[in-house]
C-alpha cells in the first residue's frame, strides 16, 4: 500500500482470464507501454494478476478530449488546440520512433489533466516491423484512415497521422469531420469533403465490392476554410496534409511539429515543450497483491470497451499495494518470479470492485463512504485512548 503518496490511480480489468504470467506480459499493450516513457503517454505503473483476473493499474487522469469538447459552451481557441495538438504530436512521435503504431488514435483515447495531453488505450498497438498482413479491427470508424477501409493488409504508421488530421479538424469545430454511419457512408463523408481520389492509388480497392456496386459522381474537394471558418490557414494547410488520401504524403508527427502552424507558438525554438512530468515509468508486478484500501468513485474512459477489456476503470485512493516486496527478481537472469502473499483478509481484488460497482448502482457510495470516515475517527479515537 503506497500510503506515503495516497496516490489515485485508475484500475483498468481485462476482460477474459490470465493463467500465466507469459500470456500478461506477451499483451501488446504490456509490451508498447513497458517500452514507451514519455510526458505525453499514459504511465502504466502496475500490472496485478489475482485469482486469474488481470488489472492494469494506470496512472489517474481527470478527463478524456471526447469529454471536455462535449461540454464545451464554445470552440476552443487557436492557441489551446495549438497546445493540446503540439503535445500528442510529441507522444506519437515517440511511438512512431520506438518501432509502434497506435491504430486507435480518437478523442477518447487522449486523456487530460491540468493542460497536459497523454495517448492512452494501446491494445491495438502494433510494431512497425510486424509481419502483415493485419486483419484485425482497427480504429474507430470517424478516424479510420481510407486505406484501412478499403481493407488494406499493408497500412503504416500513416494511419495514426490521419487520426490526427481528424482530430485537430475536430478541435476547431467540436463535430467530427467524417462521421460516417457504415464504411460504405463513411467513404463517401471522407471524399466529400476530399473529393474523388485515384483509386489508382488504393489497389486493395480491386477487392473490395461494395465500392464498385455503387455509382460515385466525381466530386471535387470541399473549401475547407468554409467548413472550419475559425481555423487559421496554417491549421488549414496541416489538415489538409494530415487528411491526405495518399498515406505517403501525409506528414509524420515529427515533421507536423515543424509545420508553420505550430511556429506561431514559440518563435525562438523549434517546438513547444510541456513541463517536465513525474518520475519514469517503473511497472512493478506481482500477482496476490496485498488487499488494497479503496476509496473509489467509477470513473469511466468514456469510450467503448474494446474485444479485450470490460471498460471498467476506478480510481482507487491509496495506490494498489507497494509491490516492491512482492517481486522477486533471480540472480543474474532479470525473471521475475511471482511471490504469493498470505492475507488474513480473504476479499480479492475483483470482489472489492463488485461490491463497489454494487454500492455505486443502488446509490450508496456517499452512505458508504460517510461510514467509513465514522469508521476511521472512532480508530482514531481508540488509539488516542
Amino acid at each position: 500500500m503506497n500510503i506515503e503518496t495516497s496516490e489515485i490511480v485508475a484500475v483498468k480489468k481485462m476482460k477474459r482470464k490470465f493463467y500465466f504470467w507469459e500470456e500478461c506480459m506477451n499483451l501488446r499493450e504490456v509490451k508498447s507501454l513497458r517500452k514507451l516513457n514519455h510526458p505525453n503517454i499514459i504511465k502504466l505503473k502496475e500490472i496485478v494478476r489475482e485469482n486469474n483476473e488481470l488489472f492494469f493499474i494506470f496512472e489517474y487522469m481527470e478527463h478524456n478530449l471526447y469529454q471536455i469538447m462535449r461540454e464545451r459552451q464554445r470552440p476552443f481557441a487557436e492557441e489551446e488546440i495549438r497546445g493540446l495538438m503540439s503535445q500528442m504530436l510529441q507522444g506519437l512521435a515517440h511511438v512512431h520512433r520506438n518501432g509502434y503504431f497506435h491504430r486507435d488514435l480518437k478523442p477518447e483515447n487522449l486523456l487530460v489533466t491540468n493542460d497536459i495531453i497523454k495517448i492512452a488505450d494501446f491494445g491495438l498497438a502494433r510494431e512497425v516491423m510486424s509481419m502483415p498482413p493485419f486483419t484485425d479491427y482497427v480504429s474507430t470508424r470517424w478516424y479510420r484512415a481510407p486505406e484501412v477501409i478499403l481493407q488494406s493488409s499493408s497500412y503504416t504508421p500513416a494511419i495514426d497521422m490521419w487520426a490526427v488530421g481528424a482530430v485537430l479538424a475536430e478541435l476547431f469545430t467540436l463535430c467530427p469531420i467524417f462521421p460516417g454511419e457504415s464504411e460504405m457512408d463513411q467513404l463517401y463523408k471522407i471524399y466529400s469533403v476530399l473529393g474523388t481520389p485515384d483509386w489508382s492509388s488504393f489497389p486493395e480497392a480491386k477487392n473490395v465490392s461494395w465500392l464498385f456496386s455503387i455509382s460515385y459522381a466525381e466530386l471535387v474537394p470541399a473549401n475547407l476554410s468554409e467548413l472550419i471558418p475559425n481555423a487559421s490557414l496554417e491549421a488549414i494547410d496541416l489538415i489538409k496534409q494530415l487528411c491526405s488520401w495518399d498515406p505517403l504524403k501525409r506528414p509524420t508527427a515529427d515533421q507536423c511539429l515543424q509545420h508553420p502552424f505550430f511556429s506561431v507558438m514559440c518563435p525562438q525554438v523549434d517546438m513547444w515543450i510541456p513541463r517536465p512530468l513525474e518520475d519514469p515509468l517503473q511497472l512493478k508486478l506481482n500477482n496476490m497483491s496485498a488487499k488494497p484500501n479503496l476509496e473509489l468513485n467509477l470513473w469511466d474512459f468514456g469510450t467503448k470497451s474494446d474485444d479485450c477489456f470490460l471498460g471498467l476503470t476506478l480510481a482507487v485512493n491509496p495506490s494498489v499495494s507497494n509491490l516492491g516486496n512482492m517481486v522477486h527478481k533471480a540472480k543474474g537472469t532479470g525473471e521475475v518470479r511471482e511471490v504469493g502473499i498470505l492475507k488474513k483478509d480473504p476479499e480479492t481484488l475483483k470482489e472489492q470492485i463488485d461490491k463497489l460497482e454494487a454500492l455505486q448502482a443502488d446509490g450508496a457510495l456517499d452512505k458508504a463512504r460517510k461510514h467509513k470516515k465514522r469508521q476511521q475517527e472512532r480508530k482514531e479515537i481508540r488509539r488516542r485512548w
